[in-house]
């Protein structure tokens, strides 16, 4: 159902406001284009996440979880962050405590980001995104090797909008090719005209995620936790809206509460309460209240995700959600849930005078509201409970553009995912989970299909392999194949859900090598009794790349050219280290200031060594006698 279950990395709302220049109608997203973003960003930077922390800080009144996310500097594109610098994000998990805002990005240590940053205001030497989930883009690869820039707080067809743009002919399975844009972002940055952001399709499976704060059962490491408020246990007290100030630059096109926000509040209380066969305790507005509806917001509640009105050209306008919670706890076989007792909806100061729809923001506080109590997008998250459908979610309060109604009560699936959540009615046995795969044994680098056999009516699945290669560690599919790169013994989970609830199943399953299988080729260099497989990528200074030409001196070396086959540019040899330290050794030379990457891949089990030179710096040579510890 989409419900509460559904991240909230994309919780952030963003009103359709009546502004000129192309605003989408009746929007959840106000439209930002790349050109506005690059432009009002003091700094942008493409940068490698090296690590992230947590810490608790005093925010609102408590003591919240605030990350930081270190970085080192690939490029400066814009200003100048530092060779290695920090930014600051609301939420995280300290202990047993948790928070998170809507929106918020997470990341993960070696990562390709670009950034559209600022200074954050009482933070000396710490960075803030300027829009919050708009101003994060990831460089990826996908499956034909082509590289993208791929905004992940959005789903493609949401990006398409909140860029002012319309799909091109591959619709939404396209993405900005991450050249042209780097380009284009070069460009604007010293206030040149850039030509138009290319696009291509993008050869991918993208999973879906769910829930509040993360997809069921949650696992509170790569993703946030999850929230239900729970008042049937008395671990949350009720919920009471307060308003704070009024909201202005309203347009009276809505007949029930005109221009009056505060009775807009009042609808949103009264809306989510009356859902039948729930047991919501949300009332208001009040002069006191667990809720505080900040109205008119000129800065965040966290500080954060805004620090100033919004103009004319777009970005985040609103966003929604609990406070920290203390757990984990479980819910009908989920676990990793934390429990609010607080949450905070702040609605942004717009100082454009053209103003905004009072209906679409009477629609908004509803919506806000609904991730405050733990819903997120339908049409972005599939929670593993749901049983509605791709109509039902385009018609949701909670879908992420607010539909043609603007409608100011619960519908089918926004219904259906809190009585889930908050559901009175009895309820039936959860699925059992179990599943088989095959071949057995499973070897490296081969399709490994896991196929579910659980019982119990599941609608929902999890897939867990256990393995750490990015973008390759789940599936949501009933059946799934996975591919292992590396040798060893893997947990793999399956989780399976259905309105009764979930359950999982864990099975350890061992990967045997496989045979040695490289070729070499006029990119790529075998050393080593053809087991190691070597290739290097080249960047200049004006973004341009391309892979190094392989050429082999001996059985255990050779050499790459980049451009120029006279001019050598880097040297690597692989070495049998076994019978001194059980390590293959791998050393590299070079001769080229350009930035390199360069891949070493012992095809025997699929591990992976990379080198790397920065831009304008002397290749330095490396002498790795630790380098794969894969013996024989």
């Amino acid at each position: 159902m989409n419900l509460a279950n559904r991240t909230r990395r994309s919780a952030l709302l963003v009103l359709a406001v009546c502004l000129p220049g192309g605003v989408l109608s009746a929007a959840t997203y106000l439209p930002k284009s790349d050109a506005d973003l690059a432009r009002e960003a003091p700094v942008i930077a493409r940068a490698t996440v090296l690590s992230t922390s947590v810490s608790l800080e005093p925010i609102a009144g408590e003591d919240r979880p605030v990350t930081l996310v270190t970085l080192q500097l690939t490029e400066a594109i814009k200003g100048t962050p530092g060779d290695t610098f920090v930014v600051r994000l609301p939420g995280g998990r300290v202990g047993n405590a948790a928070w998170w805002i809507p929106g918020t990005p997470v990341f993960s240590p070696g990562q390709d980001v670009v950034l559209m940053l600022g200074d954050q205001p009482g933070y000396p030497g710490q960075l803030r995104l300027t829009e919050l989930g708009l101003s994060r883009f990831d460089l990826v690869l996908d499956d034909s090797g082509r590289r993208f820039a791929v905004r992940p707080a959005f789903a493609a067809e949401e990006d398409f909008a909140v860029s002012k743009r319309a799909p091109g002919p591959g619709g939404a399975a396209e993405a900005r090719d991450a050249e042209s844009f780097l380009t284009f972002l070069r460009t604007v940055a010293h206030g040149g005209v850039a030509a138009e952001v290319a696009y291509g399709p993008v050869v991918a499976d993208r999973a879906k995620w769910a829930n509040i704060g993360g997809r069921e059962p949650g696992d509170c490491q790569g993703s946030p936790c999850l929230f239900r408020w729970y008042w049937d246990t008395g671990a949350s007290p009720n919920a009471v809206l307060n308003p704070n100030g009024t909201q202005s630059n309203l347009l009276s096109d809505e007949p029930v509460c005109g221009t009056d926000s505060n009775c807009d509040v009042q609808n949103a209380a009264s809306a989510w309460h009356a859902v039948a066969s729930t047991d919501i305790r949300l009332s208001g507005p009040t002069a006191s209240g667990n809720i505080t509806v900040n109205l008119d917001s000129t800065t965040s509640p966290d500080g954060t995700s805004w620090t100033t009105p919004l103009g004319c050209t777009g970005g985040t306008i609103g966003l929604g959600g609990p406070g920290s919670g203390l757990g984990p706890k479980t819910y009908r076989g989920d676990g990793n849930f934390f429990s609010p007792s607080s949450g905070t909806v702040s609605m942004r100061k717009v100082t454009c005078t053209s103003g905004y729809s009072a209906a679409t923001f009477r629609s908004a506080v509803l919506h806000e509201v609904g991730h405050v109590i733990g819903l997120t997008h339908p049409d972005q998250d599939v929670s593993i409970h749901s049983t509605t459908t791709p109509d039902d979610w385009a018609n949701a309060v909670m879908h992420s553009v607010i539909s043609a109604g603007k409608p100011d009560k619960p519908q089918t699936d926004d219904i259906q995912a809190v009585q889930y959540y908050y559901g009175t009615a009895e309820v039936g046995a959860p699925p059992l989970a179990n599943f088989t795969y095959s071949p057995s044994p499973p070897t490296v680098n081969a399709p490994i299909t896991f196929t579910d056999t659980s019982t119990g009516a599941p609608t929902g699945w999890n897939w867990d392999f256990g393995d750490p290669s990015p973008g390759t560690t789940a599936a949501t599919t009933q059946s799934a194949t996975h591919v292992f790169s590396q040798a060893r013994t893997y947990t793999v989970t399956l989780t399976a859900g259905s309105l009764n609830g979930s359950n999982s199943i864990t099975k350890q399953v061992t990967v045997a090598p496989g045979a040695s299988s490289c070729t070499a080729g006029t990119n790529t260099l075998c050393l080593n009794d053809n087991r190691f497989q070597t290739t290097i990528v080249w960047t200049k200074p004006d973004g341009s790349s391309g892979p190094g030409t392989a050429v082999p001196l001996t059985p255990d070396s050779g050499y790459f050219w980049f451009f120029d086959p006279s001019n050598i540019e880097a040297v690597v040899k692989v070495l049998n280290g076994c019978a001194i330290d059980a390590h293959y050794w791998v050393f590299t030379a070079g001769l080229t200031n350009v930035a390199v990457l360069l891949t070493v891949l012992d095809t025997q089990n699929g591990t992976v060594k990379q080198y790397t030179n920065s831009q304008g710096a002397a290749f330095e040579p490396t002498q790795d006698t630790n380098a794969f510890a894969t013996c024989p």
